[in-house]
């Protein structure tokens, strides 16, 4: 089975979605060919009325797995690629109808924008896009139980939970009473305040609070007089470092929204692998995780300073902590869980099968 994948980016959701696994199975002897978005290889024919006619350069290919797609002739190939008999796979890491309105992403992708000018020319991205590609894909795979409610009604859905490569694993911990957001607020604007005054609180009391990431704005967002110390630029391959070395205390904050109810748990489980106790909302996802005995979860404000408190002041129990999310993330490694990609494209090809059969 000849495999052509092509992650949507190479920053973070690009690689935990489908470049590390991909390679990962390519270096096991699987025939899996990873295309950047810099080196695309596809070719499309494009009619008089601006929409898709064919795809060129799909010979000997089995399954094409396209992450996040977006944009209007792409999703418009998705049907005329099946009808080659080649099945296409889908993937979504994220609920792109209910992005907020202030995060980046959320104006690229709004509909109203898509079919009118921009840099560069038409703009052609769009979420309404994704829900026709991911409704006539032959499978859609998708990192939460809730995205398959979203994208794949139709059945033809597949979970494939996040996971995470080797090099989030052994890096020795530094212990440190110091609370760390692992984030950017320009994509997660209002999931700072479900904390409150939690954080403004224990930094009145001589706590250290420090975001990795970009801190601009993020003071004020906590309650706080000034901006943390940040940490910005950051690579997909730089980010387990970055994290291990500036978060003690971790912190994963998520507004009650249905983007939020959505979301993976990929944030807490990079923590338990770099040995960063944590404390997060209880979010689907999260409450997953931490029933296997990683983190704790806080619902209130008071709640927040009291399980933050406790772990600032107590060495002994980020140690514990540490060690139980180390032991949850042991299980959670993608060089052990790479065959859950295969499994899935395997899936695809086979649906594909059956609906050629009944198409002929």
């Amino acid at each position: 089975m000849r495999v052509v994948t092509y992650p949507a980016d190479t920053g973070g959701c690009g690689y935990f979605r489908i470049i590390w696994a991909a390679e990962l199975l390519a270096a096991a002897g699987h025939d899996v060919e990873i295309r950047p978005p810099a080196n695309r290889g596809l070719k499309l024919s494009i009619g008089a009325d601006d929409h898709v006619e064919d795809v060129l350069d799909v010979d000997g290919v089995d399954v094409l797995v396209f992450q996040r797609l977006t944009h209007q002739w792409m999703a418009e190939a998705v049907p005329l690629l099946r009808a080659k008999g080649i099945a296409v796979v889908v993937d979504v890491d994220d609920d792109l109808s209910a992005v907020h309105p202030r995060n980046p992403a959320y104006a690229s992708m709004h509909p109203r924008g898509a079919g009118k000018p921009g840099r560069g020319g038409v703009h052609r991205h769009s979420w309404q896009h994704l829900a026709a590609a991911c409704r006539d894909a032959t499978l859609v795979t998708v990192s939460t139980p809730a995205l398959l409610e979203r994208y794949a009604r139709h059945g033809r859905g597949h979970v494939v939970y996040n996971h995470l490569p080797d090099s989030y694993y052994g890096i020795p911990r530094v212990d440190r009473d110091v609370v760390g957001w692992p984030a950017a607020l320009a994509s997660h604007p209002d999931d700072p305040a479900v904390l409150g005054g939690a954080v403004a609180r224990l930094v009145s009391e001589g706590a250290d609070f420090r975001v990795v990431g970009d801190p601009t704005g993020v003071g004020r967002a906590f309650g706080l007089h000034h901006d943390p110390q940040g940490r910005t630029g950051v690579t997909p391959q730089g980010w387990p470092a970055a994290v291990a070395g500036d978060v003690g205390v971790g912190i994963a904050p998520l507004a009650d929204t249905r983007f939020n109810a959505a979301k993976s748990w990929l944030k807490p489980l990079e923590m338990c692998a770099l040995g960063v106790p944590w404390v997060a909302s209880p979010r689907a996802e999260y409450a997953r995780l931490h029933q296997r005995g990683a983190g704790v979860l806080a619902d209130t404000p008071r709640r927040w300073y009291r399980e933050l408190k406790r772990l600032v002041d107590s060495p002994s129990l980020r140690a514990e902590r540490a060690e139980a999310g180390r032991e949850v993330a042991e299980g959670l490694r993608l060089s052990g869980n790479a065959w859950r990609w295969w499994e899935a494209w395997e899936r695809a090809r086979e649906v594909q099968k059956v609906t050629r059969a009944h198409a002929a």
